[in-house]
């Protein structure tokens, strides 16, 4: 049985990566020797190209890169996560037969790359519940940064990646998980994002408000000539993604893990 898709807020990249590696090894480790072999894989959607996510992964890890000197906490303890992501070879990661790793660097890339999961698949020839039970999960990373970056940074644009990725989930029998910085102000589970995508507003020639719809204008002056300000409606990531999924911390999850509570679906999200 499927569960609904977790938003998992997080600290860091390696918080996300080492809970998946958990995830998976929980799933590997309750397969039997007659279906270890057929069990679908594990799938990591990472928002963006293999080198940007290694130089991620090691700048969070303090070591020094083309030059660049590490972060001057390097003293600190590693946390756990960071720990695990170390003893498990970046390389193993990238390359092991239990999940699929795959890298989309824009929308347009991720969109497609859900479509054509759902055209792979089909019912009959997906073994998703052969391993006691528990099925595989598709992860996104970086999600919502990739959408800030593009013209789709909006309700209206996030919603339809959701929405993409949720069909997608449901078609191939997977759990759909992604991650949702925690702390960013620019694109974390608090940034704002307006209604519409850039796009339609910058069709909106009055920029009087939402839909250049009339009684949304600002007569006051702010200093750049008279010009009427943008006063187009601006929510919050949180608001849209709830509406989807169901928002967990990532400790909460990681604690689970640790118990190795099997008798509860969560920990295997």
């Amino acid at each position: 049985m499927l569960l609904p898709p977790l938003a998992i807020t997080i600290s860091s990249s390696c918080s996300f990566f080492s809970y998946c590696i958990a995830r998976t090894a929980a799933r590997q480790a309750a397969a039997s020797p007659d279906t270890a072999e057929t069990t679908s894989k594990d799938t990591i959607i990472i928002c963006s190209t293999r080198d940007a996510f290694i130089r991620e992964l090691l700048v969070e890890l303090r070591i020094s890169i083309d030059g660049i000197p590490a972060m001057e906490d390097a003293d600190t303890p590693l946390t756990d996560a960071q720990e695990l992501i170390l003893s498990t070879p970046i390389s193993a990661i990238l390359t092991t037969d239990a999940i699929s790793v795959v890298y989309c660097p824009s929308i347009h890339h991720l969109r497609a790359y859900l479509s054509s999961l759902s055209s792979r698949y089909s019912a009959a020839a997906n073994p998703a519940l052969d391993t006691a039970g528990i099925p595989p999960y598709l992860a996104i990373h970086s999600m919502i940064s990739l959408h800030h970056l593009s013209a789709e940074w909006s309700s209206q644009g996030l919603s339809r990646t959701l929405s993409a990725a949720i069909d997608t989930a449901a078609a191939i029998s997977h759990n759909l998980l992604f991650s949702v910085s925690a702390d960013s102000r620019t694109f974390g589970i608090a940034a704002e994002l307006p209604l519409i995508n850039s796009r339609m507003m910058r069709n909106n020639t009055k920029l009087k408000g939402f839909y250049g719809g009339e009684g949304f204008e600002d007569e006051e002056d702010d200093g750049s000539g008279g010009a009427q300000r943008d006063l187009r409606f601006v929510g919050r990531v949180k608001d849209v993604v709830r509406r989807w999924c169901r928002i967990v911390d990532i400790d909460s999850l990681m604690e689970d893990v640790a118990h190795q509570d099997r008798s509860s679906q969560d920990v295997l999200v």
